[in-house]
Order: structure tokens, then C-alpha cells, then sequence
């Protein structure tokens, strides 16, 4: 049974109830985790801002076909978060439609078969001008996102297994094909 909330705690719970709530992790927490999980944790930044997008408006979306997506979704979920916390007095640093297109390019570099293809990796930077924004529009609206940022056990594990495959990746890609010469010996 859940305890029962005193008068002013539950304005106080009401009042940021009224409040959209954001994902908004750490920029060190959405870097680590996409280049991590291959852009997997960015996609997951779009579903769960889709998700708020969705409560917020009211509007008939898919939030997990549009995070599937999100290089082709970007621009708008980028122009719906920005204009959502603009009401609030409060700005993207960077043009929407800037921001889409880098997004886009940098997955689309995916497709290249050479190096210039792990710019991928990096397509979680233009994500991070709007998860700013998303992150003070929390601050100033005081509504607590200190678990956001928070690694668990999960994380890190996700972290450690993904940074190994990474740096391997790069490994590969930086001193070419490698190849291990084993002695030769008979057998008998």
C-alpha cells in the first residue's frame, strides 16, 4: 500500500504532473551509450521523446516506427521538442533544419564502404544541442532528471561490452587488415 501524499506535496506532485517531462540523459550518458550500442541508445532518445511528444500533444503517433526512423523523423521531432519548450521561454542554439540534415548525413555515411563510414557513430552530436534544451528546460522548470543520468549495472555492462567491440573496430580500421602468422608445425 503506498503512503498517502500531505496537502502540499501533492500540489507539488500535481504541478509537475502539469509539466512534460523530457528524455533528457547526460550528454556523457546519450554519447557513451550510442557509440556504445551503435546508435541503438539514440534510437531509444527518439522513441522516448516521441512517447513525450505524444502525451503532450495528444496526437495519433507511432513513437517506435518514428524512433525506427528517426533519420527520416528527425526534423520533426527536433521542430515538436524545440517548440514545446519555446512556450517556455527558451531556444535551440542551433537551426532545426541544420540539425536534421547533419543527423541525416551521418547516417547515411553508414553506407559508405570505407573509414569515412564510422562517422555513423557520431550521428548522436546533432542530438545533443536538443537534449541541452530538453535538460534546462527541466532545470528551470525544477523537475528532477537526476535519474537520467544515473549508470546501472546494465549500463555499464552495455558500456564495457560495446566500448570493447568499438575500440576493436577502430583497431581494425586504423592498422588495416591484420593478419597472425601461427608456426607451422606437423603433426604426428
Amino acid at each position: 500500500m503506498s503512503a498517502r501524499l500531505a496537502p502540499e506535496e501533492r500540489i507539488v506532485a500535481a504541478d509537475v504532473l502539469d509539466k512534460p517531462v523530457f528524455f533528457a540523459p547526460s550528454a556523457f550518458k546519450l554519447g557513451a551509450m550510442s557509440l556504445a550500442t551503435a546508435g541503438l541508445y539514440t534510437m531509444y532518445w527518439f522513441w522516448r521523446n516521441w512517447r513525450a511528444i505524444q502525451h503532450e500533444t495528444g496526437a495519433s503517433l507511432w513513437p517506435w516506427a518514428r524512433a525506427l526512423f528517426c533519420p527520416l523523423w528527425c526534423f520533426s521531432c527536433f521542430a515538436q521538442l524545440a517548440d514545446l519548450v519555446r512556450g517556455r521561454r527558451r531556444e535551440l542554439g542551433f537551426p532545426v533544419a541544420l540539425l536534421g540534415i547533419v543527423f541525416l548525413a551521418l547516417n547515411l555515411a553508414g553506407r559508405l564502404d570505407n573509414a569515412a563510414s564510422l562517422l555513423a557513430f557520431l550521428s548522436f552530436v546533432p542530438v545533443l544541442p536538443v537534449n541541452a534544451l530538453l535538460r534546462q528546460y527541466h532545470r528551470d522548470e525544477r523537475i528532477d532528471s537526476a535519474r537520467l543520468d544515473r549508470l546501472t549495472i546494465w549500463h555499464v555492462l552495455i558500456l564495457l561490452a560495446g566500448g570493447t567491440v568499438l575500440l576493436m573496430l577502430l583497431a581494425v580500421v586504423i592498422l588495416g587488415e591484420v593478419s597472425i602468422n601461427l608456426p607451422q608445425g606437423t603433426l604426428g
